[in-house]
């Protein structure tokens, strides 16, 4: 893909965004965004929740308004929030704690920080996500940075989580492409992954793919057991042929393992 603008000013194209959007943050809540929700949860929760969240601790790099931190706060042990953007961080915080009970916002720390250095040491966290945000990051170089932090500061036997928006789907790639042109692309950059190129940054940082989500794709277990057999068969071929074609989602990410040895 061509990159439209030079990667310093991408760059601060991308976090004066952050700091705009985080100063009002409680005007434009993603969560009355149904079409919004529907993509995360066929993509991002459908990884978080295959690999289990209940009592872990949980890295999200790139918080911005903390739908997650909120919709996962029964579950998780702790949650750790950072984004580079202090804007964004300070309003996350603020919102939080404004709509959790004190027990559950006592779950949470945020922190201003770089998703290329990440402040933590070796295996400190069971999970680490991140949810469209290192295709926010202007260099190839960085972007395989961040999933090298984010694999080295999970445990052995942790999982890294990573979505991101999705070439293979070619009209939404042209409009993205067309707006970074014109510079009327809101968070003034983003890099479009392939499924493969993901998954090659991820085995160059040592980890393995467990599983794969899309916004289009169906679940894995699909409860089909019930159904006489003459269901069964053409639902099966019909889940694995719009499995495939999940590849060609708008958003697309996988749940990675960092092998224990």
């Amino acid at each position: 893909m061509v990159e439209y603008a030079k990667p310093e000013s991408s760059s601060k194209a991308a976090l004066a965004s952050y700091e705009e959007l985080g100063s009002r943050m409680a005007e434009h809540d993603p969560r009355d965004q149904y079409t919004y929700m529907y993509s995360k949860l066929r993509s991002d929760y459908t990884l978080m929740e295959f690999v289990g969240m209940e009592g872990k601790s949980v890295l999200n790099v790139g918080c911005s308004f903390p739908v997650d931190e909120l919709y996962y706060a029964r579950k998780i042990g702790h949650w750790t929030a950072i984004d580079i953007s202090p804007q964004s961080i300070e309003g996350a915080e603020k919102l939080l704690r404004r709509e959790l009970h004190p027990d559950l916002a006592a779950k949470f720390s945020f922190k201003v920080a770089d998703a290329c250095d990440l402040p933590f040491e070796d295996g400190t966290f069971d999970v680490a996500v991140s949810m469209s945000t290192i295709d926010h990051i202007p260099s190839a170089a960085g972007r395989q940075k961040a999933v090298d932090e984010m694999a080295r500061t999970t445990k052995r036997g942790g999982h890294v989580i990573i979505t991101v928006p999705n070439w293979w789907n070619l009209p939404y790639a042209a409009g993205i492409w067309k707006m970074m042109k014109e510079k009327t692309l809101h968070y003034g950059y983003a890099h479009l992954f392939s499924p493969i190129e993901i998954r090659k940054m991820a085995a160059k940082a040592g980890l393995r793919p467990v599983s794969f989500a899309s916004s289009i794709a169906p679940l894995d277990d699909v409860w089909l057991p019930g159904y006489p057999a003459i269901v069964r068969g053409p639902a099966k071929l019909e889940f694995k042929i719009h499995r495939t074609l999940g590849y060609l989602g708008r958003r697309v990410g996988y749940a990675f393992e960092k092998p224990i040895r």
